[in-house]
């Protein structure tokens, strides 16, 4: 899709849609891109698990461990997701509303979003041994990712552009950076994850191209992506392999 940033100009005297040359990290490199990645490979992952999973488990025998699994992953998700959609809501939309005209299809699916989010939570509700409940559960969370996946795309490809042709890196640098400071814990641990799972690929590209020090990574990253390996991959992995994660013994 092309969008022709001058007929979403609110007020193009006061404001024109002369800022997109003045954007030096690429447009797939945007925070609001890898953000969005996070969010594609947290759910697709969870399915793709889910379908292993389901051809090794047996018909009404779908262990307590797996159920517990998949509910403490939602929960996590459903807070990763909604944060993520109340920061374009609160935090985008106003601002970029001033200076260009904010894509009405952005809203409608944030609505269509909400309410495949909630029949997600139904089937992960009715979840029990019986593995037809389990298949439910991974159909929810495909259409909830076919959902996510079409927000996304009108996002990258209506207001992202808009907001690099009517914003420059000076004034959204310091949005974007209040966003993830904001976010809950695992929100940044999912991006780094997303880009590389041992953080190489953040360091190299995110950090790099915003003059991040390097000290900063065991500062303020390192831990993060621990958590999340830990929090959030670890019950994937777990699902994915159909074994049950050993129980730590002992003080530590």
């Amino acid at each position: 899709m092309t969008i022709e940033p001058k007929e979403h100009a609110v007020d193009t005297e006061t404001h024109p849609a002369d800022k997109a040359s003045k954007w030096d990290i690429p447009l797939e490199s945007d925070q609001w891109i890898l953000s969005h990645n996070a969010l594609r490979c947290e759910i697709n992952s969870m399915i793709q698990a889910l379908g292993t999973f389901i051809c090794k488990v047996d018909d009404d025998n779908v262990p307590q461990w797996a159920i517990n699994n998949i509910k403490e992953w939602w929960i996590s998700h459903v807070t990763h997701v909604t944060d993520h959609c109340k920061s374009e809501e609160t935090v985008y939309k106003p601002m970029f509303s001033e200076r260009f005209k904010w894509p009405a299809q952005i809203d409608e699916l944030h609505d269509a979003l909400d309410s495949v989010k909630d029949k997600v939570q139904t089937a992960i509700d009715r979840l029990n041994a019986e593995k037809s409940n389990l298949v439910a559960v991974r159909d929810a969370l495909s259409t909830y990712e076919a959902t996510m996946l079409k927000h996304f795309e009108v996002e990258e490809t209506t207001a992202l552009p808009l907001m690099r042709a009517y914003f420059t890196p000076e004034e959204i640098s310091p949005v974007q950076r209040k966003i993830l400071e904001d976010a809950p814990e695992n929100a940044m641990g999912a991006l780094i994850f997303a880009m590389s799972p041992d953080g190489a690929k953040f360091r190299s590209d995110f950090m790099t191209v915003r003059s991040i020090p390097s000290f900063v990574w065991y500062l303020a990253f390192k831990g993060r992506l621990a958590s999340y390996k830990k929090d959030v991959v670890a019950k994937v992995e777990a699902i994915e392999s159909g074994k049950e994660p050993a129980k730590k013994s002992g003080w530590f």
